[in-house]
């Protein structure tokens, strides 16, 4: 890449930071909605490249991305609820440490903090893996049938967080 390319990335991202926000505070009209969500497909493409990822079939890039996101999380398992906190997130699931894992493709009930934006995520999820991690367990979870508006909020979050590691221009 060249200094021009450089440079058209910086503004990129710039105009795409003041676009999230816009989308963020319901300020979009329906064609600029739809150019937000070009844009940020067109970013989480670039991540995954980045990253040597790639979109699992039948997905979005928006979709299979995840993201380091530590956020507060309540699981009910079985009839005791347990406080967690989110390792990752993306828009198809979370993972986070347990001491005592339940099993793959038990389903359990969540709360999920997105801290300023409202009330929690609730809803339901499948253990889709669980991995030892010295003495506790990785378990990452698959959210199951969330609504489109806790999708949106979802999809807000990861961005913040995908923005929060891209720095600013000088």
């Amino acid at each position: 890449m060249g200094p021009a390319d450089w440079t058209s990335l910086v503004d990129w991202v710039v105009a795409f930071r003041a676009l999230h926000e816009d989308a963020r505070k319901g300020r979009l009209d329906q064609r600029e909605m739809a150019r937000y969500e070009q844009e940020r497909e067109s970013l989480a493409k670039a991540l995954l490249v980045a990253h040597l990822l790639s979109v699992k079939p039948g997905q979005t890039a928006r979709q299979t991305l995840r993201v380091v996101r530590v956020l507060p999380i309540e699981l009910m398992l079985g009839t005791r609820p347990e406080q967690a906190e989110t390792l990752d997130l993306g828009l198809g699931g979370f993972a986070v440490l347990l001491q005592k894992p339940p099993r793959v493709l038990e389903r359990i009930g969540f709360a999920l903090d997105l801290g300023s934006a409202g009330n929690p995520v609730r809803g339901h999820a499948r253990v889709v893996s669980v991995q030892r991690k010295g003495k506790l367990y990785r378990v990452a979870f698959a959210f199951e049938e969330l609504s489109t508006a806790d999708i949106e909020r979802l999809g807000f979050e990861i961005f913040d967080a995908v923005l929060a590691r891209i720095p600013p221009p000088l």
